[in-house]
């Protein structure tokens, strides 16, 4: 078995992984990424020892754009397009972003351009610009950790993906949690 902190987590995850989804599946990634903002939202909440606290969607969402720097060139779009609302939800729910938000990759659509749809004013997140600054706020979420508070959840076990019950060489239980930690392989 593997047990996985929030720190392997964001960096297996919502670091080397999605690097890969980023690359191969961009619309994917957008939905793994509106994901991730509420995550890291709350990694800041450490008053919160419970990690599924309900009804905070919205709350932990909103507070990782207000609070991490690489987020907060977003925080004008919280209210003005209702980013929680129309890229976290409108993805989530509905695998279509709303409130004018529109999503490219690569070569099409620049980064935070503003336009219009139907009528419809509109701003677009390029993903690969969406994932830099994504990249940058789980790293800062990471280094903003204090090792010094045991009781802090983000010092604690996080993730305990179970193995086959074999031990793998880096002294692991086989799993596929434990590749990753041990070679850099994806542990999915």
């Amino acid at each position: 078995m593997a047990i996985l902190n929030p720190t392997n987590f964001i960096q297996t995850v919502f670091i080397h992984e999605l690097e890969d989804i980023v690359n191969r599946h961009p619309y994917h990634a957008f939905m793994i990424m509106s994901t991730g903002i509420e995550f890291l939202g709350k990694c800041l909440k450490t008053d919160r020892p419970n990690w599924h606290n309900t009804g905070k969607s919205s709350e932990t969402f909103e507070k990782a754009i207000q609070e991490i720097p690489p987020l907060q060139k977003y925080e004008e779009l919280l209210e003005e397009l209702n980013l929680y609302g129309g890229l976290r939800c409108g993805l989530l729910h509905s695998a279509q972003p709303d409130s004018g938000i529109t999503l490219s990759s690569k070569n099409e659509r620049a980064h935070l351009e503003r336009h219009i749809i139907l009528g419809r004013d509109c701003i677009n997140l390029r993903c690969e610009d969406f994932y830099a600054d994504f990249k940058e706020a789980c790293e800062w979420v990471i280094a903003s950790i204090s090792p010094e508070e045991p009781e802090d959840k983000m010092n604690k076990p996080f993730l305990f993906v179970p193995g086959d019950g074999s031990i793998d060489p880096t002294g692991f239980a086989n799993s596929s949690a434990s590749a990753y930690l041990g070679n850099g392989a994806s542990w999915l």
